[in-house]
């Protein structure tokens, strides 16, 4: 061991409970430190929130900056309590604390999720949105490590049995199942639904960043350079993947955006793993 190394003082840490979940592989337990990381996060947070506030409605218009302070401060003591320790495959840090944030921010009276995974993001909406009504759907709960008691499960696509959207009780729909924003967008806005949080949007030139993108990404349905028929292919984990663009798709998706916003990445700030591409998107009534 060098000197340098010396002066270093390590300990290992136990888990404490019965069920011997394991502790925080990452997080500044330092108060002042602790701190600075927050205040780093934040500095990414507000003009984001700023750039927001338009697809917001009105009531979450007000002072947004400062209710999304309070947010952050109480997001790690949540996060730390969350009964899904590794979700793989799902939301982490990152991603968990714009999910946070934005649910605090937005109060929905009914909060539908395509994607159920492990149970993470509904256990997180729940303690983000304690009177809102919850329904969580995915075609398969062989993964789901997590059930909340007062959130309701659907093994079924959301398409089919997803509650309508009403004027006079706000909803917010997160979409992260992998499957066709420009499907997705059809959807929600054909169930009265006008404000979605997408995840996994990849521009077409990153598509290998995740194992099934939903093509073709809101990103993709944006760029006016991409043209019908173009091919798009990549590679990922030893495998081939090719898709082909449609232009009429995407463009029929598009007319249904009043207005988005991709979310930044936090982990510059937080030095949290990279999150998955999270856009907020308000559709036309």
């Amino acid at each position: 061991m060098s000197e340098e190394t010396a002066r270093v003082r390590i300990r290992t840490l136990v888990s404490a409970g019965p069920d011997e979940r394991p502790l925080e592989p990452r997080h500044m337990t330092s108060p002042a430190e602790a701190e600075r990381q927050r205040a780093a996060a934040s500095a990414v947070i507000a003009p984001a929130l700023e750039d927001l506030a338009p697809l917001l409605p009105e009531p979450a218009r007000a002072d947004p900056v400062a209710r999304a302070g309070a947010a952050l401060d109480a997001f790690p003591a949540v996060f730390a309590a969350r009964p899904v320790r590794d979700n793989a495959g799902g939301s982490g840090f990152n991603d968990s604390l714009w999910l946070w944030i934005l649910a605090r921010l937005l109060g929905p009276a009914l909060i539908v999720e395509s994607g159920t995974h492990k149970g993470h993001s509904a256990w997180l909406f729940r303690r983000a949105c304690p009177q809102a009504e919850i329904h969580s759907f995915d075609v398969s709960w062989d993964r789901l490590r997590h059930r909340e008691p007062d959130v309701r499960y659907h093994r079924e696509d959301w398409s089919g049995a997803a509650p309508r959207g009403d004027p006079a009780r706000p909803s917010l729909v997160f979409l992260d199942d992998h499957i066709s924003h420009a499907r997705r967008i059809r959807e929600a806005h054909a169930r009265g639904h006008r404000l979605l949080l997408l995840d996994d949007d990849f521009p077409a030139h990153q598509l290998f960043a995740t194992g099934g993108p939903p093509l073709p990404t809101l990103s993709m349905i944006l760029d006016p350079t991409l043209e019908d028929g173009r091919e798009i292919a990549w590679t990922r984990n030893g495998k081939a993947y090719a898709f082909t663009f449609r232009r009429a798709e995407a463009e029929a998706a598009r007319a249904l955006i009043a207005g988005h916003l991709s979310l930044p990445d936090l982990a510059p700030a937080t030095r949290q793993p990279p999150g998955s591409g999270l856009a907020l998107v308000k559709l036309v009534d």
